[in-house]
């Protein structure tokens, strides 16, 4: 199913405030297309991406001095996996919860947005960590990565997938269409000699997510803030593919062939024009402006019509603001907002 996108502007997840209720507004303000419910890890470890999402797995263990999530498989996990599985099954999507303490932006957003939406709403988005990035970041007791363990990283996959349709639900009464961004920075290791699993592995599990997120009428998303194996992130069942744009669209560019399909089958690109590690102050909305035109003439020489380009077109920073300062993450919604604007009046 195609979206008519039309360079609308979006974030990736997350700011670095601690307050939910200004990071919130921040969202509506500058995002008021498709505004996201914002993670705020400077506020709490448990905002970090490896643990936002971690509440209700079995076995997982919270170290509040470290400030590490971790499972433990070495007692008897079976009670716990067996209560976590029949909630999947029966698609108890409440069981999935992300409280307060975990996501307090995605509570002070639905405060927001209960005083209204903007009127230019036409999305809601929010996000979950990834398969590949979640499998490799929570260790066992050992150490060792839960990616290696079948039955527990099964329970993570089904997990990420249920947290995806808690929030869908969540966001139905606001009669939106919900975008959910699978975020995957290790995807950039997927296939070197130091990956723990293959493209074909990662791919099924990734569908196995966006399954879930389609059964529910929601928009799947990916996020890639490096280099990624691009033709297997295009060839999945994924409806927006996020890239940096700013650092990496050479790597992205190089598999014209499949972003023509992925285009066809109503796929948008969401181009991360505005850098957010590389942010100097010093960009433009001239300059990003025209690097994305130089490059949607690749695309267009390429053989793919410029109307699709743009119609199926998101403008995004690069990636998450959370380690930056409220400065910084500021110029950079104010850019992203630029941006946008001027797409689409370049479009109409």
């Amino acid at each position: 199913m195609s979206h008519d996108f039309n360079c609308i502007a979006t974030g990736i997840g997350s700011l670095p405030i601690a307050d939910p209720d200004e990071a919130a507004q921040l969202s509506l303000q500058y995002l008021p297309e498709a505004p996201i419910w914002p993670q705020l890890p400077q506020r709490s470890f448990h905002e970090h991406m490896d643990g936002q999402y971690s509440e209700s797995l079995p076995g997982i263990v919270v170290d509040e001095k470290k400030q590490r999530f971790s499972f433990d498989t070495s007692k008897d996990l079976t009670p716990e996996l067996e209560k976590f599985f029949e909630h999947y099954l029966e698609k108890d999507y409440s069981f999935f919860r992300i409280s307060e303490d975990y996501a307090a932006g995605f509570y002070g957003f639905q405060r927001a947005v209960r005083k209204g939406l903007p009127k230019q709403a036409r999305f809601i988005k929010g996000a979950i960590t990834g398969p590949l990035t979640a499998g490799i970041s929570f260790k066992d007791e050992t150490g060792k990565d839960i990616i290696h363990n079948d039955v527990m990283f099964d329970a993570v996959v089904k997990g990420l997938a249920m947290k995806a349709a808690w929030q869908i639900e969540a966001f139905r009464p606001l009669g939106l269409p919900v975008i959910i961004f699978i975020d995957e920075p290790a995807m950039e290791s997927l296939g070197s000699a130091f990956s723990a699993a293959s493209p074909e592995m990662v791919a099924e599990k990734l569908d196995e997510i966006i399954d879930t997120i389609h059964e529910l009428g929601g928009i799947a998303g990916i996020h890639c803030c490096g280099n990624a194996d691009w033709p297997m992130i295009f060839n999945t069942k994924v409806d927006i593919v996020n890239f940096d744009a700013f650092g990496y669209v050479e790597k992205v560019l190089l598999y014209p062939d499949d972003i023509k399909k992925f285009y066809a089958r109503g796929g948008a690109l969401a181009w991360g024009i505005v850098p957010t590690g590389a942010f100097t102050g010093k960009e433009t909305a001239d300059l990003l402006i025209e690097w994305l035109e130089t490059n949607m003439k690749r695309l267009e020489g390429a053989g793919i019509d410029r109307t699709t380009i743009l119609r199926q077109c998101l403008i995004t920073p690069s990636c998450g603001m959370g380690s930056l300062t409220p400065e910084q993450s500021l110029a950079i919604l104010k850019l992203t907002r630029e941006v946008s604007d001027r797409m689409q009046k370049i479009r109409s």
